[in-house]
């Protein structure tokens, strides 16, 4: 029996989401040393540089203090720097470390694990498909948001 949810764009995106990352969890327990959340930080850092605390609490859609703690723990543990921006020292810039690089090639493969497990029985047809209609509905989004 479907319920009006299972039919829903923003419900089934956002479990999509949320049982994705849970499965994240349970694969990357065994072979990183990284929580899911660090793991999108250093996934941040990977493609866009080096990025200041607010921008990067942006991106995880998390209160700057709750990115702070994140990144005290990240830097404890030899993942990240995080050091002032010379063109205005009241911002952090954080980046990181070569042992952060070593690590994103594991977290990466964990990704990859998750969606081939997400997208069994498509063809390779239909998953390209899929990621293209993703790609535009993110873009749509991305220009309203953005204004």
């Amino acid at each position: 029996m479907k319920t009006q949810f299972e039919e829903r764009f923003g419900f089934l995106i956002s479990d999509v989401g949320r049982l994705s990352g849970k499965r994240f969890d349970d694969l990357a327990k065994s072979s990183l040393d990284l929580t899911r959340a660090q793991c999108r930080v250093l996934a941040y850092l990977s493609h866009f540089g080096d990025i200041n605390q607010a921008r990067l609490a942006d991106l995880l859609e998390v209160a700057p203090i709750s990115a702070g703690r994140l990144l005290d723990r990240m830097e404890e543990g030899g993942w990240i720097e995080r050091a002032a921006n010379p063109q205005d020292r009241r911002e952090r810039q954080v980046r990181m470390t070569p042992k952060a690089a070593r690590t994103l090639g594991k977290a990466r493969k964990v990704g990859d694990e998750v969606a081939l497990e997400a997208l069994d029985g498509f063809s390779e047809e239909e998953a390209t498909q899929l990621i293209a209609l993703l790609q535009r509905v993110r873009g749509n989004l991305t220009r309203l948001v953005d204004r």
